[in-house]
């Protein structure tokens, strides 16, 4: 992230949302903006990430929402004598804009994860240090090969060690962990989980001949973390207790999910799992791999398959031997 990046993030954030500011909406004037960044300035003093914040000249700030305007298509306007502000048909807040949003949001705690550690714990994935995320972001972007030395572990390729050269696609995170999609003829597209299964990863200044394409929500449109068994996708349908119901209308298990049904009884103080009221009904179209039945697993009795009849008896077996180790 860029100094300049992240004034841009910070001007649209304080015209959008004044009040966060100690400002009254509807409008917000060049010296309020002005005095808004100086003080985020000060909050964060000897940090060199801020330090764009500073150049807030009325030339700065009019080059910056020109090019707000045209990485978010969002409109800032300005009224003489009164300020800047967004019109609510022009704030259009996409889904790619939402990740915008995020993603600099985690970037900023991450940033400050040392100073911050008494107020925030974040979570810690098991990313490789051989890892340089930036390089590697970079070399997917210009197509660059890359040479990866990787001992894969029983669960993605039974021990397999591979050496090869690869065309990096994308990176996922999924799980606590980090993975890169990786694409030559001979193990066509792969995913090299970034943590110690890597032994070895050099970016090479050579471009792909002929460059895979490579369109992640295309390709995981049918799996539920970053496992590609090419089954066939079914829709799955699943009893939910309210409880967790309410979790999973939050937080969809799949981007497929359709609610069915809602428990008659949304809003119980006893969990009597025998009454059929506090169950609702969602189903998910997606292969029913490793994957699926470990999530599914995870919520143990507040989900339970309904159909299709291969997938229940599949998640039977695995209840059958797991109950084995306690006989």
């Amino acid at each position: 992230m860029t100094p300049e990046f992240l004034r841009r993030y910070y001007v649209l954030r304080i015209i959008k949302n004044p009040e966060l500011y100690g400002l009254s909406r509807p409008y917000v004037t060049f010296e309020e903006l002005q005095r808004a960044l100086q003080h985020i300035v000060e909050l964060n003093k000897e940090d060199s990430l801020y330090e764009k914040l500073d150049f807030n000249s009325r030339k700065t700030i009019t080059r910056d929402i020109k090019a707000i305007k045209a990485f978010t298509k969002i409109y800032i306007r300005h009224k003489r004598h009164q300020g800047y502000y967004i019109l609510d048909k022009d704030l259009v807040i996409t889904d790619e804009l939402k990740d915008i949003f995020e993603k600099t949001e985690l970037y900023l705690l991450n940033h400050h994860a040392h100073a911050w550690k008494q107020f925030v714990t974040m979570s810690r994935t098991s990313l490789s240090p051989l890892i340089d995320m930036v390089a590697l972001i970079n070399a997917i972007e210009c197509k660059y090969l890359i040479e990866v030395d990787y001992k894969g572990w029983y669960d993605d390729n039974r021990f397999q060690n591979i050496k090869t050269i690869v065309q990096p696609l994308h990176i996922k995170e999924i799980n606590d962990a980090w993975y890169l999609m990786g694409y030559n003829s001979e193990i066509g597209i792969y995913a090299f989980c970034l943590d110690s299964r890597i032994n070895g990863l050099f970016i090479t200044n050579r471009e792909a001949k002929l460059p895979e394409s490579f369109n992640e929500a295309e390709y995981f449109k049918d799996s539920i973390g970053i496992l590609k068994a090419n089954l066939k996708p079914v829709w799955i349908h699943l009893k939910v207790a309210n409880h967790h119901f309410k979790y999973l209308e939050s937080n969809p298990l799949h981007h497929s999910q359709v609610n069915v049904s809602l428990p008659k009884d949304i809003n119980t103080q006893d969990l009597d799992y025998n009454n059929e009221r506090i169950w609702g009904e969602i189903k998910v179209f997606l292969e029913p791999n490793y994957e699926f039945f470990m999530q599914i697993l995870k919520y143990n009795r507040w989900v339970k398959i309904v159909s299709p009849a291969f997938v229940v008896e599949e998640i039977k077996l695995y209840l059958e031997n797991m109950l084995m180790y306690y006989k």
